[in-house]
């Protein structure tokens, strides 16, 4: 049982690293996280003038970000509420929450 016990323990400390250094934390030069980088990068593919659907962009942003549509979602309403790099359409929620 110990030695499951340290195996864990190994992997978990390599895994919490790897989300706090690589995923969790801004980068020191643009402010971004990755997902955050990512997303802007597919609205700037998919820019034709028009509004996309949140679905849309979480979707394509996908084929770049693995983690699943939640945190693009969230971290695209995030964007938005800031006022700046994306134009919004209809209800991002209140950004003081």
């Amino acid at each position: 049982m110990s030695d499951l016990s340290d195996l864990f323990k190994t992997h978990f400390t390599q895994y919490a690293s790897y989300v706090i250094l690589e995923r969790a934390i801004p980068h020191v030069l643009d402010g971004l996280k990755p997902v955050q980088r990512r997303l802007l990068w597919t609205l700037f593919r998919m820019d034709d003038g028009k509004m996309h659907k949140v679905a849309n962009i979480a979707g394509r942003t996908m084929a770049l970000h693995p983690h699943g549509d939640a945190p693009i979602v969230e971290a695209l309403v995030v964007l938005a509420n800031k006022r700046f790099l994306i134009e919004t359409q209809g209800n991002f929620g209140n950004p003081l929450t």
